[in-house]
């Protein structure tokens, strides 16, 4: 299903939602992410790992919503850094994202948010250290996708406590041509080398939980 198809069902869904409970408040909302989803992103696999690698998660960033009673406008920015340490290899990765969001809210005392975003602009940047303290960057030439979020919310005398938790789903493509990487590391066949790839097409899928204040008027 294309973006565009999905963001008008959630149109569509919140018309028929938000005539039964829509909110008659103008709320600004803050948010920011406090814990991010553990995966392995990485795009590198080391073919004669022999123990299992270590990779951590974190992200950094902020969301901000206008609402005018049932529906609003946001932007929301994200860092997530990864980093992998395997036995030669060590990769490091850096994605940033910009997202435009449309945000639908219902309720007054205790409020359900919902919506998606279109991404708007970013980087993704991929550092390879091969135990020469000389990492090698990945350089990325295309970065595209969509996000789903919901946040609850809780008001009184004027504030609003938020928890909420947002998904990422990003395109990113990367140009390996001009790339100095030790010819005994990089192939398409893992058999061959020590370290291979798939594909130059990567589809990352991050997630954070988020934590907020809001302001009703």
């Amino acid at each position: 299903m294309s973006v565009l198809r999905f963001l008008t069902l959630i149109l569509l869904f919140t018309t028929l939602l938000g005539a039964c409970g829509r909110s008659d408040l103008i709320r600004i909302r803050l948010l920011t992410p406090v814990s991010e989803g553990k995966k392995d992103h990485s795009i590198l696999t080391e073919t004669t790992e022999s123990s299992t690698p270590i990779y951590t998660n974190t992200s950094s960033g902020g969301s901000l919503y206008f609402l005018f009673k049932s529906i609003g406008l946001g932007y929301t920015t994200v860092t997530t850094n990864f980093e992998k340490t395997s036995l030669k290899l060590k990769e490091t990765t850096t994605l940033k994202t910009n997202f435009a969001d449309v945000a639908f809210g219902i309720g007054e005392n205790y409020s359900f948010m919902w919506g998606a975003g279109i991404l708007t602009g970013g980087e993704h940047k991929t550092e390879m250290d091969y135990d020469t303290n000389d990492p090698e960057p990945l350089l990325n030439n295309y970065l595209g996708g969509h996000s789903l979020f919901i946040v609850l919310g809780h008001h009184g005398f004027g504030f609003e406590t938020l928890l909420g938790y947002r998904m990422n789903f990003i395109k990113s493509e990367f140009d390996d041509s001009d790339t100095n990487i030790p010819t005994n590391y990089m192939a398409k066949l893992p058999t061959e080398k020590d370290v291979s790839y798939e594909s130059s097409k990567i589809r990352l899928t991050t997630s954070q939980v988020q934590l907020g204040i809001g302001f009703t008027f």
